[in-house]
């Protein structure tokens, strides 16, 4: 059975990166797209193939052969459009942060919960084959003990959001936060996944310009301890466009190091295949990969989600307990302490 998909937002994220790919993703049809302006909706419906477009949520639930929602919308957004979506009975799969709080997350879960629906949050990168590959090299015991881990992602700033005062992400009630929340959830969410611990504490520093309430980093560095005592660092920045650097996972008995991967985002290296390095004491082999359409994998993996009465792999949870990290993140930069995630959790 095809699930019947609609899209809230017309940006360039979704245009650009998301439908793209999801227009030929297995059981998926695409019905109704949402936009604030009706022509606007009605000439992105043309161009990737939905049936129609429409101006009023209200009237993107009413539809009939709408199943499930994808929520591009700005971040603020996001468990408001959770809760009334719940209501109406469709299934929603909400691009990250999944609230701009811990709070709005719990309440958006609950949502969900109350209506019997599933909920996913897009942490796209899980889907990618050789970060799943890696995960397993971690779990057979390929390289021992994780003892140590790195992420970094390092992009230029895009021309439409130079600036905090042209655009939604301007306004601290859409996204009150710079880099961290805008990407560095993805460096944190994608370590824990490729070594399958939970982040238990954080310590954090940024380059927030001013002393308001709400930080404009553009640099951020992150150091994570895991459960089982691992350490992480983790580096998001939008000043260093030429400082893309791979994911590396370090144990007792060998190194994974990730090449090329995030490449939509942060560009690649001079040999621009996706690949993976393993070193133990067998010596050190390269494995190849080609290109995944992440966001394809997600929308496919939701599908079989709802198909099969199973839960997402990125789950409400997943995604509250993201936004707790990137609140303790927050937290540590401005008291210079370590934070426990589990007490941003409980707050």
């Amino acid at each position: 059975m095809a699930i019947g998909w609609a899209l809230l937002g017309t940006g360039r994220h979704p245009g650009n990166n998301v439908l793209p790919q999801i227009q030929h993703a297995s059981d998926t049809k695409l019905v109704a797209v949402l936009s604030r302006d009706q022509a606007r909706g009605e000439e992105f419906a043309k161009k990737h193939g939905f049936k129609r477009a429409y101006s009023i949520l209200k009237d993107v639930l009413q539809d009939p052969e709408v199943d499930a929602v994808y929520d591009a919308t700005p971040d603020g957004l996001h468990a408001k459009n959770v809760i009334e979506i719940a209501r109406a009975g469709k299934h929603c799969l909400i691009e990250k942060p999944l609230g701009i709080s811990v709070r709005e997350c719990s309440e958006a879960i609950k949502a969900c919960m109350d209506h019997k629906v599933k909920l996913g949050v897009v942490f796209q990168q899980r889907h990618d084959p050789v970060h799943q590959a890696a995960r397993r090299m971690v779990q057979e015991g390929k390289i021992g003990d994780i003892v140590l881990v790195r992420g970094q992602l390092s992009f230029p700033r895009r021309p439409e959001v130079a600036s905090r005062s042209q655009s939604w992400r301007a306004d601290p009630k859409m996204r009150p936060g710079g880099v961290v929340m805008g990407a560095g959830d993805h460096v944190y969410d994608t370590l824990g996944y490729l070594i399958g611990r939970e982040i238990t504490e954080v310590t954090a520093f940024t380059d927030n310009s001013s002393n308001t309430e709400i930080p404009n980093e553009r640099v951020a560095g992150m150091m994570l301890k895991f459960a089982g005592g691992c350490i992480g660092w983790a580096v998001a920045s939008s000043k260093t466009p030429f400082g893309q650097q791979p994911f590396e996972i370090h144990g007792t008995e060998g190194s994974i190091r990730i090449h090329n991967t995030y490449s939509f985002m942060t560009g690649s290296e001079e040999d621009a295949r996706l690949y993976m390095e393993l070193q133990n004491s067998g010596g050190k082999s390269v494995q190849y990969f080609e290109p995944a359409e992440c966001f394809r994998l997600e929308i496919e993996h939701f599908n079989k989600c709802i198909q099969n009465n199973t839960e997402p792999m990125t789950s409400g949870v997943e995604g509250m307990r993201a936004q707790a990290i990137t609140e303790s993140v927050y937290e540590s930069a401005r008291t210079e302490r370590v934070v426990r995630v589990s007490e941003v959790l409980s707050a």
